[in-house]
């Protein structure tokens, strides 16, 4: 088997190899951080734990194609080989669609988690209804391609088969349109959190991770351009296939990402440590005595946002679900009565002052004024 292989197929496979293996490593943390740290699995791990599964399915059959001569010119690949080849393509593209639809539920769930105003969960099931229909239709049609299904890999069958360039610059075009409608839709929520601005900055680079896949989609789309109009596919289908590879589990690490902060901060506490907002001030004021005297104040305050009821999640984003009482002017007694069901923002402020210590004559000084005016 390994005889068919090409250096331009293996190099694909290397690729592929990589990034299954860094999407691997992120849902493992994901999976470590919220079952053991955070104890709160949601219906989001379990979507991503299935779009890896079946992104290790997609690398599978991306094995069977390089050691099927992938990347070979397909007029030096012998009729046998070349039918075990385009079966593993044609198992490996519902594979590849299969968990890009997982990853984007992932990501959507965790928004329904996060965003708990009816407003933003009724936009989140709008978007996995779209989804669910959308998924369905890139599977059944990536499956069913030709009819009969034997008409994929051999065109000598008698039957009917889709326009693949046309299937295939649709379904990359509907991929594209989601992806920026799941990067947008969480940042006017975010914009409006009452947080400093590092902080609303830094909370949005982190949803904005979404932007990576996007990125992978055009560049993907690009080659399924050069194999549409290619008259050699076996050859020019390495860029198509290690693109998927590469979008598919850029996904799954930029979904995993946001749910590792918990890990990330015990391990880094420096670097991933919760935010926190700091200012010393120093004045000056006469003492009593109408000398110029120095007293120094200290004053520090530090800022810690809490999501959900428990402090102890304050380094985790799926408690971070601002309510519609957030968008609203304060109301003092409905904050004291109604239960917590967005950010909790608590400061601590200590203050220190100190003054130089004052000399004998100035308390004796002090005292005789005193005495001289009690009659």
């Amino acid at each position: 088997m390994t005889t068919h292989s090409t250096t331009r197929g293996r190099s694909a496979l290397a690729v592929s190899a990589v990034f299954t293996t860094l999407a691997t490593l992120l849902v493992l943390v994901r999976i470590y951080t919220r079952a053991f740290m955070v104890k709160q699995m949601g219906a989001d791990d379990y979507a991503i734990c299935i779009a890896l599964a079946f992104s290790w399915v997609f690398f599978g059959m991306f094995i069977g194609e390089v050691f099927h001569a992938m990347g070979e010119h397909y007029i030096l690949i012998p009729a046998a080989v070349y039918k075990a080849q385009m079966i593993y393509f044609w198992i490996s593209i519902p594979m590849y669609q299969t968990s890009l639809i997982a990853t984007k539920m992932s990501i959507l769930l965790q928004y329904q988690r996060v965003f708990s105003t009816p407003r933003m969960r009724l936009a989140c099931n709008l978007l996995i209804g779209l989804l669910a229909v959308y998924g369905t239709w890139t599977v059944v049609t990536a499956w069913a391609t030709c009819v009969p299904l034997a008409k994929f890999w051999d065109p000598s069958v008698p039957g009917f088969c889709f326009d693949k360039k046309a299937l295939w610059f649709s379904n990359s075009a509907i991929h594209i349109l989601t992806d920026v409608m799941i990067l947008i839709y969480p940042m006017p929520v975010l914009k409006s959190l009452q947080l400093p601005k590092r902080q609303k900055f830094a909370l949005m680079g982190v949803f904005a991770l979404g932007g990576f896949v996007l990125i992978t989609s055009i560049l993907r789309l690009q080659s399924l351009l050069v194999i549409a109009n290619s008259t050699d596919p076996t050859y020019d289908n390495v860029g198509a296939a290690a693109w998927s590879a590469v979008e598919c589990n850029v996904a799954i690490i930029c979904a995993s990402l946001p749910s590792t902060r918990a890990f990330l901060s015990r391990l880094l506490p420096h670097v991933f440590s919760t935010g926190s907002n700091g200012y010393h001030s120093r004045t000056t004021r006469p003492s009593r005595t109408g000398r110029s005297h120095l007293t120094a104040t200290n004053t520090q305050m530090q800022a810690s946002i809490i999501g959900g009821r428990d402090a102890d999640h304050d380094y985790d984003l799926d408690k971070l679900s601002p309510s519609e009482s957030s968008f609203r002017s304060y109301d003092k007694r409905h904050n004291a009565q109604a239960p917590l069901a967005g950010i909790k923002v608590t400061t601590f402020v200590t203050q220190e002052s100190s003054s130089h210590p004052v000399a004998d004559d100035d308390t004796g000084s002090t005292n005789d004024l005193v005495h001289k005016h009690d009659f």
